[in-house]
């Protein structure tokens, strides 16, 4: 009795995903995968978020304002009149007409209406200087930060190039208030203290 040898099948089945490669040999055959896809890919979404702008101003500076000069290397206030007590801080700088360079005066000033700034540097000097005011808002708010401008004023090394009397806005240099205070108490107080001297001298003011 002889043995029995089942003669190859053909390989005709089809797998999805795959194709046939069919070799030299009748008996083999690879599975190659299909150039196509079968499951497309997920396009990933994009959120967007709203963004509004508030019309309402939050800020009114002040001072400086046109008529004032600050003084290189003296201590100068930033004071504004606060509109929208809902800023906690804000950022100061300070920029001059046609150039892009700024110097920061505050990262992040509380909103009280007032700071003083330390010392105004030396490397500055000139017209057409301004402070710009900026609102500092949380990292996912969904709001345009406002901004505030000062009036242009000048920096130099005197507040009165030209007179000598002050304007609004302007500060007196310390130095020239001290002097001018003394005098006039000095010439109020020898007013007083010759018309109170009596000829007998036997009191001492």
């Amino acid at each position: 009795m002889g043995c029995y040898h089942s003669s190859p099948l053909p390989f005709n089945v089809s797998l999805r995903g795959f194709r046939q490669h069919a070799s030299s040999s009748a008996s083999s055959v690879h599975l190659l995968p299909s150039s196509g896809r079968s499951h497309p890919e997920k396009k990933p979404r994009i959120s967007f978020k709203r963004i509004s702008v508030k019309d309402a101003p939050m800020l009114q500076v002040k001072y400086p304002c046109r008529s004032s000069t600050w003084i290189r290397g003296s201590p100068v206030a930033v004071e504004w009149l606060v509109l929208d007590p809902s800023v906690a801080h804000v950022k100061i700088e300070l920029c001059q007409l046609g150039s892009n360079a700024t110097t920061l005066l505050a990262a992040a000033a509380p909103n009280t209406g007032c700071f003083v700034y330390t010392k105004v540097p030396w490397g500055l000097i000139g017209d057409g200087f301004f402070v710009r005011i900026d609102e500092i808002l949380p990292h996912d708010a969904t709001v345009v930060a406002r901004r505030t401008l000062s009036e242009v004023f000048r920096v130099g090394n005197s507040r009165w190039p030209e007179s000598s009397s002050g304007s609004e806005g302007s500060i007196t240099p310390v130095h020239a208030r001290t002097v001018s205070s003394s005098a006039s108490s000095l010439s109020k107080w020898q007013e007083s203290t010759f018309q109170s001297v009596t000829p007998a001298l036997g009191s001492v003011c």
